[in-house]
């Protein structure tokens, strides 16, 4: 599909006249790797999903520039737009969720409801540009062996990588196959660039259910998700144990569950 980011490839699944759930990944993911695990229970309840690659992932070209959250936002109104879609869930995980804020700030009335993952309203810090800035460039010039490993080492918890590697081995290939140059603009872009949001959620309406890791530490729960859960109006905080930064992957029958619940009543 055509977008202000350039072409995303988008799979289109589940029942054709189902209410509608757009899912965006997080960063240093494809559709895929990050929500895989729900779409099956999706479609079981009904509903249609629209899967993006964001930029430089699965089926995605790499952007051609550097991008704000808020293009982003438009890029999946012009996804739900192609897909001649009014309204839909928007289900997103880290970087997803940035989105997700977005396209509910931009246009709330295509909005029905919000799912939370691992994410933030809080823009970025002089500390962190410089962290980001750093992390770039160790990209940019390689990392030995690939930096799919050391970055699912920062995404999964202790006990993710000990009793499912295979979720994180398959994380960690999908890092290392994605184009260095993309990459480094979709982390400068995401993990840098973004803006700040926090004083504007109160006009966010959707139902929203906000999951967080109990051991992320990239977006723990205090302050980003606290933020999300205070701040939007009868939000849902749910925090899953021993769990990091990938809850739809290191719990997937926890959150598939908590979807369920959560969408049920709006299907």
């Amino acid at each position: 599909m055509s977008t202000l980011l350039g072409p995303l490839h988008v799979q289109d699944a589940g029942p054709a006249d189902g209410p509608v759930a757009l899912l965006w990944p997080s960063l240093f993911s494809d559709g895929e790797t990050s929500w895989s695990t729900q779409l099956a229970g999706l479609h079981e309840l009904g509903w249609r999903t629209l899967l993006v690659d964001p930029p430089g992932t699965g089926g995605s070209a790499s952007a051609s520039r550097r991008f704000t959250m808020e293009e982003c936002g438009e890029a999946a109104l012009q996804v739900l737009d192609d897909a001649a879609v009014d309204r839909a869930a928007l289900l997103g995980l880290s970087w997803g969720g940035f989105v997700a804020l977005r396209v509910a700030l931009i246009a709330p009335h295509r909005v029905t409801a919000l799912v939370l993952s691992n994410t933030s309203a809080r823009g970025v810090g002089l500390f962190e540009r410089l962290r980001v800035r750093m992390t770039s460039l160790l990209i940019r010039i390689g990392v030995p062996g690939g930096p799919g490993r050391l970055v699912a080492a920062q995404m999964f918890s202790r006990h993710s990588r000990r009793h499912d590697s295979a979720s994180v081995h398959k994380f960690a290939e999908t890092v290392d196959n994605l184009d260095t140059v993309g990459l480094v603009r979709a982390v400068r872009s995401v993990l840098g660039d973004r803006s700040d949001v926090v004083n504007v959620l109160h006009r966010i309406t959707a139902p929203s259910l906000v999951i967080v890791g109990a051991e992320d530490k990239a977006l723990p729960q205090n302050p980003h998700s606290d933020d999300l859960a205070h701040r939007i109006a009868d939000a849902r905080l749910v925090v899953l144990p021993r769990v990091a930064h990938l809850a739809p992957c290191e719990e997937p029958t926890k959150v598939a569950a908590l979807i369920k619940e959560f969408l049920t009543p709006l299907g």
